[in-house]
């Protein structure tokens, strides 16, 4: 079973590979990476890696629901932020319902693309290994641990990493604002939640709806919404002092209608 993998010389490793997560590159691009990854990550020695991609690039995160339970799965996030460009590597441990990540920053797709072979072999070995949970013990840490405790200082400041919305603005004292690419401004709320096993982020919107929060519904299926829709919440975890992941209660189309739904979403930090 994955969930007490230990990282010793001869223990195999199974992994299935589900592509690249994006919607900032072209098909060409998207593929050349995605097999590019594929590749590295079956070199890496005692993990026997399958190739689960059914497209070239996904426009979203893969369903964790497909995940196989005796695997670990793995998948490869890229933005775009301004003129520098984030990839982020995901390891999900399904037996523990746990997810690592790890991010790096390049100056160009270029240089994506040139990075030495090791680089990926050397971020997921180590994401296994310095996270991995080895016994049941409670003093072991979790996949998903993040690095520290945080406060509202900690995750006060710009992050992006959302379709549609240009920036989000945390301030200090529990407020900030959202800017969409459409031109709109949201204020929220920001709160955090601590229980005696975690802490997580709850952001709020603040103020009444409007159509232009939800751009990716047809105009008039935004418009009659905002007449009642609910505020939208997101729950996050920070991964790191620089990454911040969850879900985020929106509305989404349903044909003629919408419905309520909670989406994957990550934010980076904006330098």
């Amino acid at each position: 079973m994955i969930s007490n993998i230990a990282f010793l010389a001869g223990q195999d490793f199974n992994i299935d590979y589900y592509g690249i997560v994006s919607t900032d590159i072209d098909t060409n691009m998207s593929k050349m990476t995605s097999d590019l990854y594929y590749t590295q990550l079956s070199e890496i020695q005692n993990f026997n890696t399958d190739d689960k991609r059914t497209e070239i690039c996904m426009s979203k995160e893969p369903e964790h629901s497909l995940f196989n339970q005796d695997k670990l799965s793995f998948y490869t996030q890229i933005n775009k932020k301004e003129d520098k460009w984030i990839v982020t590597f995901h390891v999900f441990d399904k037996s523990r319902n746990k997810e690592l990540t790890s991010s790096r920053e390049y100056d160009s797709f270029y240089k994506i693309l040139m990075e030495s072979k090791s680089t990926l072999q050397e971020s997921i070995k180590n994401l296994i290994q310095n996270n991995v949970i080895q016994n049941d013990s409670q003093s072991s840490p979790s996949l998903s641990q993040p690095s520290a405790s945080f406060n509202s200082e900690t995750i006060s400041g710009t992050w992006t990493g959302e379709d549609y919305i240009d920036k989000i603005v945390i301030l200090r004292g529990g407020r900030g604002f959202v800017i969409f690419n459409n031109g709109a401004s949201m204020n929220i709320t920001v709160e955090i939640e601590s229980s005696s096993k975690e802490q997580q982020i709850v952001i709020t919107q603040k103020g009444r709806a409007n159509a232009s929060f939800y751009p990716d519904l047809p105009r008039n299926i935004a418009l009659n919404a905002a007449l009642s829709a609910e505020p939208i919440v997101w729950h996050l975890k920070m991964i790191n002092s620089d990454t911040l992941k969850g879900s985020k209660k929106t509305l989404i189309s349903n044909g003629e209608d919408f419905n309520y739904k909670d989406i994957n979403v990550t934010w980076f930090r904006a330098n």
